[in-house]
C-alpha cells in the first residue's frame, strides 16, 4: 500500500487507480463498534455493489480492485484476518463509526453518510464517515436506495471533490434555493442537475403537502418545493444530485453531452458555486486518476473487488535518532534526549513496542522492539537513550537498523513505524534511497524530523513515500516540534479513554532569576492522569540541582512544588515531571523560575486524559494543504484544525496557528507568524460552522521548512459544542416519496418519528456551551522547494482571495434594486483588506462566466449602499445595494453579479462566484383558504419500526429514498439566538439605510426563497 502524493493533505492516502483499478481502499471499523459479522458482510456488499456502479458512471474507466476491511483490535483475533500492513482508523478513506449528530439527528433514523472536507472543489477529503446503524439497519435501502450507489455519490465528495447538485438549507443554508428563474428556459425551474428532471411543486401547508400555488411561467409562492417524480426516462445526471436510488441515475454530470446528462451551469447548487459552474466530469478529468487521458475506457468482465480483511496490531516504533556531531550544536542533542525519555515514561501507552536506534556514519541498536507494560520497563528503556554526538550522518544505515529490528524472530515488519529524527546532510543518500523503496515494499512508515533548516531535503521524500507524517523542530525557542513528533506515534487506533489529550506545549527562553507564570483550563471532560512536564538545556554537563523551579496552583488554591510526592526530578535527562492521578477542573497555574547562573530555554508540555470512560474529550487535530507548497507557482500554503467531543463539532472556539518560517540567507531567524484560523465559510474555509477553522499563509520567507502549531482555547467562553437534541433531526435528509402519496397525506414516519421531507419546517439547530477549555496539537511541516523569480521577502505578489460567498439577499421589482452580500476577501487572500472591488453585471450567467472582463462594470454611482474603494478587513460582512435597470414591458427581469478584489500592488484575485438576481412583478400568493387536513389511521408496514400515516399497504408508497442531505462537507448549522438577533439586527440596518428606496415596498416583493440566485 502506497502513500499517493496526489492527495493534498498531509494526511497520508493509499488509493491509487492504475490500468482502471482502485487499490489501496481501506474501510476502518471504530474500536467502539460492537463486534458483529453482519457488519463486515454489509461492508462487502456495499462495497461489491459500488464498484459495478462506479464502473458505468465513470464510463468504464474505474472500479474497485481491492479494498481492505480494518477490524479494530478490540474484535477478537480470528485466522482468517491478515497484517494491516501500514494501514490505520486515522488515515482510513472509509469510517463506520459512531454517528456525527448533525448527520443522524434520531437514534431511530439511519443516519446520513457523510464526506468531511477540509478543502474545496477538485481536492480530495478526509474520510467518508458510515456508522454500523446505517449498515445494519433491516429499512436502510429502504431510505437510501442501493447502498453501494450511496458510496458511489459519497466517493464523489471524497476523491474527486465534487459537491452536491441540489437544494440544501441546513447544509447550505446562505445560498439554498429550490426554484429559480433560467434565463436560457425563460421560465422557473428546481435547482437540479441535469436540467430535465420530471418533478411536482408541492409545498407543506397545515401539516400536509399541496400543489403550490403558481406556475414555471410567473413562479411559485414561499415555500414550495420541487419533489421529483417517479419516472425519470429524461435523464440520466447528476449522481451528485443526490438522487441515486433513482434506476435511471447512472452518470456524473457532463458537457457537450446527451441531454440527459448535460451539467445545468445556471443551477444555483454548492458544486457550481464553489467548481466555477464547472461539471463533474469536468472536474474529474483535470484529477490525476483521469488527467491527460490516464485510465482509458476498457470492458472488464469482472468488476468485483478483492475484500482484505485485516485487523489492527499494537503500535510499534523504533525511534532513529541522529547522534552526529552536528547534533552538539544548540545543545540539539540534549533537546532529543530531554523529548525521547518523555516519550517513553509518559506519552507510549501502555501495550506498544519500543525501540530505539542511533546513527551516525552506522547505524546501532539500542533497544530492540520493548513492551510498554509497567513503569520499570518504561524507566529501563529511557536509560538507552543516547545523549552524546558525534561522527557523520548516515541516515540510511539508521534505516536499515530498524528494518532489522522490526523483522527479529521472522516477523512481518509491515507496519511498523519509524520515528526519524536528523539535523544534518545525509552522508550516503544512494543507500537512502534504497531504503526507501525497501520501506514502501516492506508497507513501513516513516515519520520525520527536520531539526533545523538544514536538515537533509529529501526527508520528505520518504516520509511521503512511506505515507507518513512530517515536522519542523528549530534551534528557536518556542519550537515544539519534537514533541509533536513524539506525541503523533501514539495516535492511531487508540481509544478516547486511553488518548493522552495534550493542552499546552511551548518553549521559552529564561534570563538569570527570570519567573514566569502561566495559566490553563482542566476541563470536566479530561483531568484523569494529568502531567506537567518541563525539560531545560543547559551547558553544564552534570547538574547537582534542578536548572527550574516550579509551583503549581490548582483552581482551588492548592500549591504544589518540590515538596509534593508526584513532584518528580531527573538531572541526567534535565527534566520535571508533576503528576495528579485526578486534576480537578477548571483554571490551573504554574510558575516557572530559573534557578541555573545562565539563562536557558526551558521546554513545558502539560498533558491529560479523558476523565472517565464513556465520557469524550474535546479533542483537536491539525493538517496543512501539503506537505511540499509550490510557493514559485502560486501555490498557497493552508491551515486546518478540527475541535470536536467525539464526533460532536465544536464550533466559535478560538484557535491560533503559529508558523514557524526559514531563517535569512545569514541564518537570523524571522519572527513566526500568527494566525486565527476561522470556521466561517470563507477564505480558505469550505463551509461555516462545521468544526473546521481554516486559513491561508502567505508571509513565506524564503526556501525552507514552515512548522506549524495551533493552540485552542474557549478562554472567552463563545464556544459551543453541537448535539442532538431530543429527538429533533439535526440534518435534513431528503427523502424521495411518490408526490402522488403525499398529495394523499401519506407521511412515512419511523417510530415515533416523522421523517423530515423537503419543505417541511427546519429544526432549530441545537448545542450547548463549552466548558473553557485548552487545546494544543500539531499541524506538521511543508517546505517550500523554490520562490517566484526575483522574489524578495516583503513582495506584495499574492492576490485578494477569490469571493466564494456571493449572493442576493434581497430584490424589489417596484424600486429596481438588488442588495448583493458577501464576506470580504481580503489583501494577500484571507489577511488584510483589498483596496477595491470591481463589480459586473450582465443578463446572461453564459455570458458574465464566459466574457466576465467585457461585462459592464457597476459604477460607484449606481450603488445606493456601500462603497467599492472601502472593503472590510477579511471576514467582515459587505453589502451593497444596486440600482439596476427594469424596463417597463417585462414582468420578470434577471441579472447576474460577479465580483473581483484588487490588492493596493494591483494584484487582481479570482472571479466571485455569480448571483442572479430576479425582479418580478407579481408573486403568487398562498391560498387564502388553507385546505382542510384530514386525521386518517395508521396502518404499520411489518414491522413496528416503519409506518406509513395513513398508508393501508406499504407497497402503496414507493421505497423511501432518501439523498445525501449532508454527503459532502461538513454540514452548516445556524446557531440559535445570536445569529437570529445578527439577522434581525442586520436587516433593520438595511431598512434604515436605503429607507427612500423600499419603504413602502410591498413585502411580497421581497422574496429571498425564489429572488436569490447563487451558481
Amino acid at each position: 500500500m502506497l502513500a499517493n502524493p496526489t492527495a493534498g493533505l498531509t494526511k497520508p492516502s493509499s488509493v491509487r487507480l492504475e490500468n482502471n483499478e482502485y487499490t489501496g481502499i481501506v474501510v476502518a471499523i471504530h474500536p467502539n463498534e460492537t463486534e458483529d459479522e453482519r457488519l463486515i458482510e454489509a461492508i462487502r456488499e456495499m462495497v461489491n455493489d459500488a464498484s459495478s456502479y462506479l464502473y458505468e458512471a465513470t464510463n468504464h474507466r474505474a472500479y474497485f480492485k481491492e479494498v481492505m476491511i480494518l477490524i479494530p483490535d478490540t474484535w477478537e483475533d480470528k485466522p482468517g484476518y491478515q497484517s494491516p500492513r501500514n494501514a490505520t482508523f486515522e488515515g482510513a478513506d472509509i469510517i463506520v463509526a459512531p454517528r456525527n449528530p448533525r448527520f443522524a439527528p434520531e437514534p431511530s433514523l439511519p443516519p446520513v453518510p457523510h464526506t468531511k472536507h477540509y478543502e474545496g472543489c477538485g481536492k480530495q477529503s478526509v474520510h467518508i464517515h458510515l456508522t454500523s446503524h446505517f449498515l445494519l439497519h433491516e429499512y436502510t435501502e429502504a431510505y437510501y436506495g442501493n447502498i453501494g450507489r450511496v458510496l458511489v455519490h459519497e466517493w464523489g465528495h471524497y476523491r474527486w471533490g465534487l459537491f452536491n447538485e441540489y437544494a440544501d438549507e441546513i447544509a447550505d443554508p446562505d445560498h439554498s434555493q429550490e426554484f429559480y428563474f433560467s434565463p436560457t428556459k425563460q421560465v422557473w425551474v428546481p435547482t437540479r442537475c441535469s436540467l430535465d428532471w420530471e418533478s411536482y411543486s408541492l409545498v407543506f401547508d397545515n401539516g400536509r403537502y399541496r400543489y403550490c400555488n403558481g406556475d414555471k411561467y410567473i413562479g411559485y409562492e414561499d415555500g414550495c418545493v420541487s419533489i421529483p417524480s417517479t419516472n425519470q426516462d429524461r435523464v440520466t445526471a447528476s449522481i451528485m444530485s443526490g438522487y441515486t436510488s433513482v434506476d435511471e441515475i447512472i452518470d456524473f454530470c457532463d458537457d457537450n453531452v446527451e441531454s440527459s446528462e448535460i451539467h445545468n451551469t445556471e443551477a444555483p447548487d454548492k458544486h457550481n458555486r464553489l467548481c466555477n459552474s464547472r461539471s463533474n466530469w469536468e472536474i474529474m478529468r483535470e484529477h490525476p486518476d483521469f488527467k491527460d487521458g490516464k485510465n482509458p475506457p476498457q470492458n472488464i468482465s469482472d468488476v468485483t473487488p478483492t475484500i482484505i480483511l485485516a485487523r489492527m496490531k499494537p503500535i510499534r516504533v523504533v525511534m532513529v535518532l541522529d547522534t552526529s556531531g552536528s547534533m552538539s550544536t544548540n545543545d540539539r542533542i540534549s533537546k532529543l534526549a530531554g523529548s525521547a525519555r518523555n516519550y517513553v515514561t509518559s506519552v507510549a501507552v501502555d501495550g506498544s513496542y519500543i525501540g530505539i536506534v542511533d546513527f551516525d556514519s552506522t547505524g546501532k541498536k539500542l533497544s530492540g522492539l520493548t513492551l510498554i507494560d509497567s513503569d520499570q520497563a518504561r524507566r529501563d528503556l529511557a536509560q538507552l537513550i543516547p545523549t552524546e554526538a558525534a561522527g557523520g550522518t548516515c541516515i540510511g544505515c539508521g534505516l536499515e537498523t530498524a528494518l532489522e529490528i522490526f523483522s527479529e524472530n521472522g516477523t512481518s515488519p509491515a507496519g511498523g513505524l519509524v520515528l526519524l529524527i536528523t539535523d544534518g546532510q545525509d552522508g550516503n543518500s544512494a543507500k537512502t534511497e534504497q531504503l526507501k523503496d525497501i520501506y514502501v515494499e516492506e508497507n513501513l512508515v516513516i515519520d520525520a524530523v527536520a531539526f533545523s533548516n538544514t536538515a537533509e531535503e529529501n526527508l520528505i521524500d520518504l516520509q511521503e513515500a512511506t505515507g507518513g507524517k512530517f515536522f519542523l523542530q528549530t534551534d528557536d525557542p518556542g519550537s515544539t516540534g519534537l514533541h509533536d513528533a513524539f506525541l503523533a506515534t501514539m495516535e492511531s487506533g487508540v481509544q478516547e479513554y486511553d488518548r493522552r489529550v495534550e493542552l499546552y506545549a511551548d518553549s521559552s527562553y529564561y534570563e538569570v532569576t527570570e519567573s514566569r507564570s502561566h495559566g490553563v483550563y482542566i476541563d470536566p471532560t479530561v483531568g484523569r492522569k494529568t502531567s506537567f512536564d518541563f525539560s531545560y538545556i543547559v551547558d553544564t554537563p552534570r547538574l547537582l540541582f534542578a536548572a527550574v523551579e516550579v509551583e503549581i496552583t490548582s483552581p482551588s488554591g492548592n500549591v504544589y512544588n518540590s515538596t509534593y510526592e508526584g513532584y518528580g526530578t531527573d538531572l541526567t535527562y534535565k527534566t520535571i515531571s508533576v503528576k495528579f492521578e485526578t486534576a480537578e477542573s477548571g483554571l490551573w497555574s504554574y510558575v516557572v523560575s530559573n534557578t541555573h547562573f545562565t539563562g536557558h530555554e526551558v521546554f513545558v508540555s502539560i498533558s491529560t486524559y479523558a476523565s472517565q470512560e464513556g465520557v469524550d474529550p474535546i479533542t483537536a487535530t491539525s493538517e496543512i494543504s501539503g506537505s511540499v507548497t509550490d510557493f514559485a507557482n502560486g501555490e498557497p500554503l493552508i491551515a486546518f484544525a478540527e475541535v470536536k467531543q467525539g464526533f460532536y463539532p465544536v464550533i466559535r472556539a478560538n484557535v491560533i496557528a503559529t508558523i514557524e518560517r526559514p531563517p535569512d540567507a545569514n541564518g537570523v531567524p524571522y519572527d513566526p507568524i500568527e494566525l486565527q484560523l476561522l470556521d466561517n465559510g470563507a477564505g480558505a474555509d469550505v463551509t461555516r460552522d462545521d468544526g473546521i477553522y481554516s486559513r491561508y499563509f502567505t508571509e513565506f520567507s524564503g526556501v525552507g521548512y514552515y512548522g506549524i502549531k495551533v493552540n485552542i482555547n474557549n478562554d472567552n467562553g463563545t464556544a459551543i459544542i453541537l448535539n442532538p437534541g431530543t429527538q429533533i433531526p439535526y440534518s435534513r435528509t431528503l427523502a424521495f416519496v411518490d408526490p402522488e402519496e403525499l398529495l394523499k397525506g401519506n407521511l412515512p414516519t419511523i417510530g415515533n418519528t416523522t421523517v423530515l421531507l423537503p419543505g417541511m419546517p427546519v429544526p432549530e439547530p441545537d448545542g450547548e456551551p463549552a466548558p473553557k477549555f485548552t487545546r494544543g496539537v500539531s499541524g506538521g511541516s511543508s517546505r517550500v522547494p523554490s520562490t517566484p523569480t526575483n522574489w524578495v521577502p516583503g513582495n506584495d505578489i499574492t492576490a485578494p482571495s477569490k469571493v466564494v460567498d456571493l449572493r442576493v439577499t434581497s430584490s424589489s421589482y417596484d424600486n429596481a434594486s438588488v442588495t448583493l452580500e458577501f464576506t470580504a476577501p481580503g489583501d494577500d487572500l484571507d489577511s488584510g483588506s483589498a483596496s477595491y472591488y470591481v463589480i459586473r453585471q450582465s443578463d446572461s450567467a453564459v455570458e458574465l462566466q464566459t466574457n466576465y472582463s467585457f461585462a459592464p462594470v457597476v459604477d460607484q454611482t449606481d450603488i445606493l449602499l456601500g462603497n467599492l474603494t472601502s472593503p472590510g478587513e477579511f471576514g467582515d460582512l459587505e453589502v451593497f445595494v444596486i440600482q439596476v435597470d427594469v424596463p417597463e414591458n417585462q414582468s420578470v427581469v434577471t441579472y447576474t453579479f460577479a465580483l473581483h478584489a484588487v490588492d493596493e500592488s494591483g494584484n487582481e484575485g479570482a472571479i466571485s462566484n455569480l448571483a442572479q438576481a430576479t425582479l418580478r412583478e407579481y408573486i403568487p400568493p398562498a391560498p387564502t383558504t388553507l385546505p382542510t387536513t384530514t386525521t386518517t389511521s395508521t396502518t404499520s408496514p411489518p414491522t413496528e419500526k416503519i409506518t406509513a400515516t395513513p398508508v393501508v399497504d406499504p407497497k402503496n408508497f414507493m421505497a423511501l429514498y432518501i439523498t445525501l442531505g449532508v454527503a459532502g462537507g461538513a454540514l452548516i448549522l445556524v446557531l440559535l439566538t445570536f445569529l437570529v438577533a445578527q439577522c434581525c439586527l442586520k436587516k433593520k440596518q438595511k431598512v434604515k439605510d436605503v429607507s427612500d428606496v423600499g419603504a413602502n415596498e410591498p413585502k411580497a416583493y421581497d422574496n429571498n426563497a425564489y429572488n436569490v440566485y447563487n451558481i
